[in-house]
């Protein structure tokens, strides 16, 4: 968990919170830069709303692009926790909002509640149950005669996979998936590349009963 904050009170309140949630824990003064170095096991991301600035919405963006796998929460203090506080937290994109004046059962509740939605968030399976990815190890692993055998899949193919197996099933477009991978490689792509991409992809995974395949209209699935 990451607890962004300059009240110390809070600071050491919420690290105690943290130690019957997460296995790590760290403290930072403000939102951190895009690209330093981060910890990527991070489920949770707390941050101060005071600290979010005038427009919250562009802090919690950075964060969001800093720790995407994590949820983010907005904590108020007293004065500032009212009805509107959850309406506000929701319109500039954070998942929920926790009270400095709530008891530690109520706020170890709340980091609990976001910290699993967090990890559900991390893992996706295939229906058949024979394919598994983990977006924080940035693991495929296929079911073969009742072991997991690691699929070798470099950070593109990954992400093809991870966006693939968002919807199961339904038609995904081309365009989306080399949008998708080029955001991964960090370069702009052609086409016929992201179908080599794909054609690699299957391949890595042929030992999975599934398949991904082509469909009509310049979709793929």
């Amino acid at each position: 968990m990451v607890v962004i904050s300059r009240d110390h009170d809070w600071l050491s309140r919420a690290g105690r919170l943290a130690s019957g949630i997460s296995g790590s824990f760290e403290a930072l003064a403000s939102v951190p830069r895009p690209g330093r170095p981060l910890s990527l096991d991070a489920a949770l991301v707390v941050i101060d709303r005071g600290l979010a600035g005038g427009t919250p919405a562009k802090a919690i963006g950075v964060l969001r692009a800093l720790y995407p796998s994590a949820a983010i929460a907005l904590v108020f203090d007293e004065k500032d926790t009212g009805p509107d506080a959850l309406s506000a937290a929701v319109s500039c994109g954070a998942d929920d909002v926790i009270g400095k004046s709530w008891s530690d059962d109520a706020i170890a509740g709340r980091l609990g509640e976001l910290s699993d939605k967090s990890i559900s968030q991390r893992a996706r399976t295939s229906p058949d149950g024979a394919l598994k990815v983990d977006r924080r190890a940035q693991r495929a692993l296929v079911l073969v005669q009742g072991r997991w055998k690691d699929a070798a899949l470099d950070g593109g193919s990954f992400a093809l996979l991870w966006r693939l197996m968002e919807s199961p099933g339904e038609r995904v477009t081309l365009t989306a998936l080399r949008d998708c991978l080029a955001e991964a490689l960090g370069r702009e792509l052609e086409m016929a590349t992201l179908r080599r991409r794909l054609a690699a992809l299957g391949r890595s995974l042929s030992p999975w009963p599934g398949q991904l395949k082509a469909a009509r209209g310049g979709f793929y699935r």
